[in-house]
């Protein structure tokens, strides 16, 4: 053969070689055999506190696939919410928070569906696993026991934490924090000159957004072991208390409590408010149910009462919220009344308990 007959056989040769290994890698997808899980799949933790960072590829069997549309699912569990999740995403990385006290734990699969799978069904791969390995380092049993954060009127939090009995002598903690970047704590709490906690101030806190902690620190020129935590800035919420509070006489003789919400970065429309009520001869205080309104009326009987506010974030801008300190008492003036304390459980209490209230 001359050369550029042999050159011909070989272009038309190759040719054949990839069209037969495209076509079996069809057919065996139409053949609904199993395609091959996700390549070179990795944790990295570049020193975020617990924010990782999962990266894999496509396998190589799947990268010259035609008429299919390729995406992974991706296990792992989000301790942030304390739950397995499961993400379908078509790139080929995900970040994601992880308690680095525990081993963190992944899975990804391939699922492929499209005309290369007769359009009805999505085929899935098994799972490609990787594992990054805890945190364990340290003294054994140096570990704080808990991370208590206040996030006082939204201007700063403070955050506490519990040592353990069995700490051992000179112990010296330091708490790092943050979003994007680990840092140390700005200004530390302390107590007989013994850190306690960290005061972090609000331009650093930003809400809706994972928050990671470590505590972590050396005794004896040897390392604690850590503790992490994971919280979000708005669940952690304290309220200033109330502080404008109004009780006066109306004109068809009832009463107006009255009260103005607390100053500082907690939005009015965000806090809802409880009424406690205490008069001379009941057992006890009595606690009315939660409401947005900062205006209280009530009917009168034969007994001085003496009222009081606090508030708290409702479950509309967080899942969770500190009430605040209790305002100042406010009473009425001897005989004047005592408001009701069942507000619509009248068929609970004895009618001699309830009255009429109303809630502007």
């Amino acid at each position: 053969f001359s050369v550029s007959t042999l050159n011909n056989i070989k272009k038309t040769y190759s040719t054949f070689v990839l069209l037969v290994t495209n076509y079996f890698s069809l057919s065996e997808l139409k053949g609904n055999l199993l395609p091959d899980p996700p390549a070179e799949l990795k944790i990295l933790d570049p020193g975020y506190l617990g924010h990782l960072y999962i990266n894999w590829t496509l396998p190589a069997s799947l990268r010259n696939l035609n008429n299919c549309f390729v995406r992974f699912q991706l296990q792992y569990f989000d301790t942030s919410e304390n739950r397995l999740k499961v993400v379908r995403t078509t790139e080929h990385s995900y970040s994601a928070y992880f308690n680095l006290e525990k081993d963190a734990h992944v899975r990804v699969e391939t699922l492929i569906s499209g005309p290369c799978v007769n359009g009805s069904d999505e085929l899935r791969s098994m799972s490609s696993e990787a594992v990054l390995r805890a945190h364990s380092r340290g003294l054994h049993g140096s570990k704080i026991e808990d991370l208590t954060c206040v996030f006082y009127n939204g201007e700063y939090m403070d955050c506490i934490w519990t040592k353990k009995n069995t700490k051992p002598p000179h112990s010296h903690y330091h708490l790092h924090q943050g979003m994007e970047q680990a840092q140390e704590c700005p200004q530390y709490i302390e107590l007989h000159r013994e850190r306690t906690g960290c005061r972090l101030y609000w331009p650093l806190l930003l809400e809706f957004t994972e928050f990671n902690i470590c505590v972590n620190g050396s005794a004896m020129g040897l390392p604690l072991q850590a503790a992490y935590f994971i919280l979000q800035v708005q669940n952690q919420v304290k309220p200033a208390p109330v502080k404008a509070l109004n009780l006066e006489p109306t004109m068809d003789g009832q009463f107006l409590l009255e009260w103005a919400p607390p100053e500082g970065r907690v939005p009015g429309h965000c806090l809802e408010f409880e009424v406690e009520s205490v008069a001379g001869d009941t057992e006890g205080p009595k606690v009315l149910p939660t409401f947005p309104h900062t205006v209280f009326r009530f009917s009168p009987v034969k007994s001085t009462v003496c009222l009081r506010v606090r508030g708290r974030v409702h479950h509309f801008c967080a899942d969770r919220s500190f009430w605040s300190e209790w305002s100042q008492a406010l009473c009425t003036p001897h005989g004047a009344g005592l408001p009701n304390l069942c507000w619509g459980l009248e068929d609970v209490y004895p009618p001699s308990l309830c009255l009429s209230i109303h809630i502007l």
